[in-house]
């Protein structure tokens, strides 16, 4: 696990503002029973973890000054004008510490599912589905193959294999994560009796009304 640099809030470290125009983004990391630390994580490399796709379910192993620290990322938040990434908060784990983090769905064979092959469309209900599991068994996706999906099934999370030790948070059903639809078809529509004499009646409207306008002009 690659080990990130991050440097303890302090008197000395001067204000929010000024740790912004430094570069720096100011954060916190809580915990149960712990005591909060303020830090500060230099901005572009924040960034760079934030768009590796995974960033709410990676523990991030932080360098505090000497002092080791085991965090998950929890929470941004921006400028309202701006959009700049102004604060963080971060979870301190242990390896046995119980969080939640939503982890993405992959589906294999695509290109082979028997129902997408007919037509028919995968229509993802979740594209990330919410688990419970201790800090140090965090699945980075969740997988299930489609090579025997038709049209009208419905992939469940208890079609889903889940690693040990993990389970969904909704508990109370087997919900639905995705689905294999029929195609969409565009029916024509053909005008109504009434509505095709309404158009003729209109159409015979504007040539009594050229009619009368070339008379105008004759005399």
């Amino acid at each position: 696990m690659e080990k990130y640099k991050a440097i303890e809030r302090s008197k000395n470290t001067g204000s929010t503002y000024s740790l912004l125009n430094k570069g720096m983004v100011p954060g916190i990391i809580y915990g149960e029973g712990t005591e909060p630390t303020k830090i500060a994580f230099e901005n572009k490399v924040l960034l760079k973890l934030m768009h590796t796709g995974a960033f709410y379910s990676t523990i991030l192993d932080l360098d505090i000054e000497g002092k080791n620290e085991k965090v998950l990322p929890k929470q941004l938040q921006y400028h309202p004008v701006t959009d700049k990434l102004i604060h963080f908060d971060f979870l301190r784990v242990q390896n046995d510490t119980k969080v939640t983090v939503e982890v993405p769905v992959e589906f294999l064979n695509q290109d082979t599912c028997p129902g997408l092959k007919k037509g028919g469309v995968l229509n993802l209900v979740r594209r990330e589905v919410e688990l419970s599991c201790n800090a140090n068994n965090i699945p980075d996706k969740l997988q299930f193959d489609l090579i025997k999906s038709e049209i009208g099934d419905s992939i469940k999370i208890s079609n889903i294999e889940l690693p040990e030790g993990v389970t969904p948070t909704i508990t109370d059903r087997d919900f639905v994560v995705a689905t294999v639809v029929p195609p969409t078809v565009e029916v024509e529509t053909k005008p109504t009796e009434a509505e095709e004499a309404s158009q003729d009646d209109k159409s015979e409207d504007k040539k009594e009304e050229a009619k009368e306008e070339s008379k105008e002009e004759s005399k």
